[in-house]
């Protein structure tokens, strides 16, 4: 297995039901355990434990109230002839995330050494992504099934903040959380 890869996301509550919302989706794509589901705050790439344990504590002292938000849209994620994800976009909370990803991962990102993203932050969840990409046989069926595809009818509140790393096992979950904390609560760092 390569270097696991380590971002800090606003996991979404247990309780949600926005995995469902892929279940009628091609069967060529990977859903995501609805454990898995988060809206990413940064993306630390493989910088390594000690890289990833800085920028968890560079945003200890911050707080933030629990934004709202609902889904708004489906969409294709990553390269536009090959996405390499599928999911939804918000409607509601957008613009408060929009600042809230923007100021918080220019944070952890500068703390964990690693290079910022020249683009704005697209508060979206990651729902699916293709079991292979060697071929793009779903990309077709994928584009039919969005324009007609169900939407999550349940907002949401997303609470807590976490420090994600790939699961040990990634037959089922992949990711784990490391660390986590509510959002509205600072934390004492050293």
């Amino acid at each position: 297995m390569s270097r696991p890869n380590w971002f800090i996301a606003l996991p979404l509550p247990s309780q949600a039901d926005w995995h469902q919302a892929s279940c009628s989706a091609p069967p060529a794509l990977r859903r995501f355990h609805p454990a898995d589901l988060h809206l990413t705050v940064a993306f630390l790439g493989p910088c390594g434990a000690p890289r990833a344990e800085a920028a968890w504590l560079a945003l200890a002292p911050l707080a933030s109230a629990a934004p709202s938000a609902s889904a708004a849209s489906w969409r294709a994620l990553g390269p536009a002839q090959q996405p390499s994800a599928y999911g939804l976009l918000l409607d509601q909370g957008r613009v408060e995330l929009e600042r809230l990803l923007a100021h918080w991962g220019a944070v952890a990102l500068e703390a964990a050494g690693c290079v910022a993203s020249r683009r704005p932050p697209l508060p979206h969840v990651t729902l699916l992504r293709p079991k292979r990409r060697e071929s793009a046989p779903w990309m077709e069926p994928m584009q039919a099934w969005m324009a007609t595809a169900p939407l999550p009818s349940q907002s949401l509140r997303l609470e807590h903040l976490a420090l994600y790393t790939w699961s040990r096992d990634r037959s089922e979950r992949l990711f784990r959380i490391v660390h986590q904390r509510p959002l509205d609560s600072p934390t004492w760092a050293p």
